[in-house]
């Protein structure tokens, strides 16, 4: 049940990462045709562009992680056996976890240190609190995605049920 909430959270923040990707390219679109028929391109379209790749690529992130999609090398394991590999599979998932909900934690920090600064991006000024803000949600889902990922066999050797 609990994976299921999961995936279904990260398949959601999937689709709006590639909502955003769809609007920076559009505004991408836009801003060339501007400037090549008017010479009138779309004021901070570098920004946004930024700011939108950005948001996506932390809003994949759990997808990525439902799927266990990241880049593996098993150059070393793989002459070890399949116990030794679900082992240090499961201590890369705890790993990964720790290093997620930490970044997220430290995001979520630096959002309040953001908005409290008032820093805004420098052509339109829009606040950055909020473009860093779109981070932690992904980061957060993917710390707990992999997290259950590294603990699920643990608690299904434990209940067989």
């Amino acid at each position: 049940m609990i994976g299921r909430a999961l995936g279904r959270a990260a398949a959601g923040l999937a689709l709006v990462g590639g909502l955003v990707l769809l609007v920076a390219a559009l505004v991408c679109v836009v801003s060339i045709a501007g400037r090549w028929l008017a010479d009138a391109p779309i004021l901070g379209d570098v920004e946004l562009m930024q700011l939108a790749c950005v948001a996506s690529i932390a809003f994949f992130l759990p997808w990525c992680q439902t799927q266990d999609a990241h880049v593996r090398v098993d150059f070393f394991t793989q002459r070890t056996t399949a116990a030794t590999q679900r082992r240090l599979d499961r201590a890369g998932q705890l790993l990964l976890a720790a290093v997620m909900l930490l970044l997220a934690a430290r995001t979520a920090v630096g959002v309040a240190d953001m908005r409290a600064a008032g820093e805004t991006t420098m052509l339109l000024g829009l606040p950055m609190w909020i473009a860093y803000l779109c981070l932690v949600p992904g980061l957060l889902l993917s710390g707990l995605i992999a997290l259950r990922a590294a603990l699920a066999p643990i608690a299904r050797s434990a209940n067989p049920a």
